[in-house]
C-alpha cells in the first residue's frame, strides 16, 4: 500500500502530471428549462499533486499508528472492533482523497465522520467517552448541513449556465477539459458564490475544529490514543484543510471568503494555543495544538497560498502523530493523562523522551526541523499580502504571537513529564514501550526531522508549486525567520524557567491572572454556552415540537379515533337481535320512502324542470 503510494507521488512530482478515471453514474439530456446543457453525476478517482501528498500523509502515518497499535491496544478486548472501525476509517479516507467531485467528496466525507464517531466512542461504557462521542458528531453536522448547501449552490451555478469549461458536462466534477486546476470562479465576485464559499469554509471549520465549531476535539480525546494520532491530528481533521484547498484550486473563492477564512485560521491560532497553555492533560495539550496549527494551514489558503497551507499540513502531520505516539507511550507506562502526576519520565523512558523532545522541537518551528519550515513559508506568504490587504494584519500578528505560545505550552508539557523526578509514587514504574510501539515513534521522529527538507529536493516546485524554496528568500523572509525562531526559543526559555527541573509554577488565589485562567480553563465559557444553547434553545424546541406532537397531531388523531369509537358503540346498540325491532325499522324506512316520493320527488322535478 505504502509502496504504491509512494510511485504515485513519485508521478505526481513532475508538474502537470496527475490520473483521472471516471464515468457518468447518472447522466440527463439537455433541457429548454432547469439544465440547458445537460448534465453528469460523475464517480471516478483523480491523482494529482495534492492528492498524491495526501495519500502518503494518511497511509505513511495510517501504517505506523497500526504498527503502534499492536502493542498499545493488544489488552483490549475490543481490539477486532478497533481495527475494523480503523481500517474503515483509512479506507473512507483514501477515497476521500481520491475523489474527483464534489458529490463523491462528501459521500466519503460523511463516512470518515461516522468513523470518527465509532473511535471517538470505542470506549462506549464511559459515559464521557459516548458524550465525546457525540458530541463530535452533533458539532461536525453543523458544518456538513452547510457544506452540503455550498455543493448545491455550486452546482446550481456551473451546471445549468453551462459557463466554464467542461463544467457543463461533468456537473460537480472538479477537472475541466483533461485539466485539474480551474481557479477560477464563473460570474465573479457575485454574493451567490460568495455565500457559497462561505459554506465551504463551514464545513471545513466542522471537520479542522476551526472556531467557533472548535469544541469537540479537545473531548474527543476520550477515544484511544492512537486515534487521536491518527484521526485527530493528520488525517481526518486535515480533511477541512483540504476541502479549502481543492475549493480554492479548482474554483477558487471571492475576496469576501477569502477575508473569512483568514479571519477564522488567523483568530483560531491563538484562540486554541491560549487554552493550552493552563491545561494539565496531555493529550489535551496537543488536541489544543492541533486546533491551533489547523489554523495556520487554513490562514495560508485564505491568503491565496493554498500550497504552501498544504506544505504544512504534509511537515504537521508526522511531528504530531509523533507528539501524539509519544504522549500515549507515557500514558501506556504510568497510566494517567494528567501531567502534574507525572515528572522524572526522561531517565527512565529516553526513546520516549526524545521522540516528544523532537516532536515539540519541530512543533515550536525551531530549524532545521520539518516545522520551522512550513510555518515560517506560512508566516512570510502571509506578510507578503499585507500591504495589499490592510485587514490581513490582526490575523498574521496572532499567528506571530501564536509561535511564542506553542513552544511554552508543548514544552511546558514536556517539561512536567519528563523532568524532575516522580511527583506520584503510587504511579506504576516507568518503562519504555515494546518495539512495536518504538520503532513507530524512531520512524516519525525521523520525518519529523527531514520532512521540511523537501524545500531542497529538484522538482519539489511541481509537488508544490508556489511555496518558497530557500534560495529565493529575501531580507524580509529572513528577518521574519530569526523573529519567529527567537519566538520559539524564548517560549521554550520561559517554559523551563517556570517548569524545567521538576519545578512547578503557581499563582497565588490573590493573582490579578486568576481570572483569565479560569476563563482559559473553562474554554471562554463557549462549551458553556453551547450547552446553553442546547438547554434553552435547542430543548425549548424540541419540547415545543413534543408538544405538537402530543396534542396536535396525535390529538387529532386521537379525536377521530374516539369520534368513530362512539359513533360505533351507538350504531352497535341498534343491533339488538329482537325480530320485531328490525321490522320496525323496515316500516320506518318504507314510510320515509314514501314520504319522500310524496313531498320531495315533485318539488324536485319542478326545480329541474325550471
Amino acid at each position: 500500500m505504502v509502496i504504491g503510494v509512494l510511485i504515485a507521488l513519485g508521478e505526481a512530482l513532475n508538474p502537470g502530471q496527475y490520473t483521472d478515471r471516471s464515468y457518468a453514474w447518472l447522466s440527463l439530456p439537455s433541457t429548454t428549462g432547469t439544465f440547458p446543457h445537460g448534465f453528469s453525476l460523475v464517480m471516478g478517482t483523480l491523482v494529482d499533486p495534492i492528492s498524491a501528498l495526501m495519500l502518503v500523509v494518511v497511509n505513511v502515518v495510517g501504517f505506523l499508528v497500526m504498527l503502534y497499535s499492536i502493542g498499545y491496544m493488544h489488552h483490549d478486548r475490543g481490539l477486532p472492533r478497533y481495527y475494523a472501525e480503523l481500517s474503515l476509517f483509512l479506507a473512507a479516507m483514501n477515497g476521500l482523497v481520491l475523489s474527483d467531485n464534489l458529490l463523491e467528496f462528501f459521500l466519503f466525507w460523511e463516512l470518515v465522520g461516522v468513523c470518527s464517531y465509532f473511535l471517538i466512542g470505542f470506549y462506549y461504557e464511559k459515559p464521557s467517552a459516548a458524550s465525546a462521542a457525540k458530541e463530535a458528531f452533533l458539532v461536525t453536522r453543523i458544518g456538513d448541513v452547510l457544506f452540503l448547501l455550498g455543493i448545491f449552490i455550486y452546482f446550481a451555478v456551473y451546471a445549468t449556465s453551462g459557463a466554464g469549461p467542461g463544467w457543463a458536462a461533468s456537473g460537480f466534477l472538479f477537472t475541466s477539459n483533461g485539466h485539474p486546476f480551474l481557479g477560477s470562479l464563473v460570474g465573479g465576485n457575485t454574493p451567490l458564490l460568495t455565500v457559497a464559499g462561505l459554506m465551504m469554509l463551514a464545513g471545513a471549520a466542522g471537520k479542522s475544529a476551526q472556531f467557533p465549531l472548535d469544541v469537540w476535539l479537545p473531548d474527543a480525546m476520550e477515544g484511544p490514543t492512537t486515534v487521536s494520532a491518527l484521526i485527530h491530528a493528520a488525517t481526518m481533521v486535515a480533511a477541512g484543510v483540504y476541502l479549502l484547498a481543492v475549493t480554492s484550486l479548482f474554483l477558487g473563492f471571492t475576496p469576501t471568503d477569502q477575508l473569512a477564512i483568514v479571519a477564522i485560521g488567523g483568530f483560531t491560532t491563538v484562540w486554541a494555543a491560549s487554552m493550552a497553555v493552563v491545561n494539565r492533560d496531555i493529550k489535551r495539550v496537543i488536541a489544543y495544538s492541533t486546533i491551533s496549527q489547523l489554523g495556520y494551514m487554513v490562514l495560508a489558503v485564505g491568503a491565496g497560498f493554498t500550497m504552501v497551507g498544504l506544505f504544512h499540513l504534509f511537515t504537521h502531520a508526522f511531528f504530531k502523530a509523533l507528539l501524539f505516539l509519544a504522549a500515549g507511550s507515557v500514558i501506556h507506562a504510568v497510566g494517567t493523562q494528567d501531567l502534574f502526576r507525572m515528572g522524572g519520565l526522561g531517565r527512565k523512558m529516553r526513546v520516549t523522551t526524545i521522540a516528544f523532545a523532537v516532536g515539540g522541537l519541530s512543533l515550536a518551528g525551531i530549524p532545521p526541523l520539518a516545522g520551522f519550515w512550513s510555518k515560517d513559508d506560512i508566516l512570510g506568504s502571509v506578510l507578503s499580502q499585507t500591504a495589499a490587504h490592510p485587514l490581513y494584519w490582526p490575523f498574521f500578528a496572532c499567528a506571530l504571537a501564536t509561535v511564542f505560545l506553542t513552544a511554552y505550552y508543548i514544552f511546558r508539557a514536556f517539561f512536567l513529564a519528563f523532568s524532575g523526578s516522580p511527583r506520584d509514587t503510587s504511579l506504576p514504574e516507568a518503562h519504555e514501550p515494546p518495539w512495536v510501539m518504538r520503532v513507530p515513534l524512531v520512524l516519525l521522529s525521523a520525518l519529523a526531522i527531514v520532512a521540511g527538507a523537501l524545500v531542497f529536493l529538484p522538482g519539489f516546485d511541481g509537488l508544490l508549486p508556489g511555496v518558497n524554496v530557500p534560495p529565493t528568500y529575501g531580507t524580509t523572509d529572513l528577518l521574519l525567520s530569526g523573529l519567529s525562531t527567537a519566538l520559539g526559543v524564548g517560549g521554550i526559555g520561559l517554559a523551563f524557567s517556570l517548569w524545567g527541573n521538576g519545578r512547578l509554577f503557581a499563582l497565588s488565589e490573590s493573582s490579578s491572572w486568576q481570572p483569565l485562567r479560569r476563563l482559559l480553563l473553562r474554554r471562554y465559557y463557549l462549551k458553556d454556552a453551547y450547552d446553553w444553547v442546547g438547554l434553552r434553545g435547542v430543548y425549548t424546541v424540541a419540547r415545543f415540537a413534543d408538544f405538537v406532537d402530543r396534542y396536535v397531531i396525535d390529538g387529532t388523531i386521537h379525536g377521530f379515533e374516539r369520534t368513530f369509537a362512539e359513533l360505533s358503540r351507538r350504531l352497535r346498540q341498534v343491533q339488538t337481535g329482537v325480530v320485531s325491532d328490525y321490522a320496525a325499522y323496515v316500516v320506518a324506512g318504507l314510510v320515509g320512502f314514501l314520504l319522500l316520493l310524496i313531498f320531495v320527488a315533485p318539488w324536485l322535478a319542478n326545480a329541474w324542470g325550471a
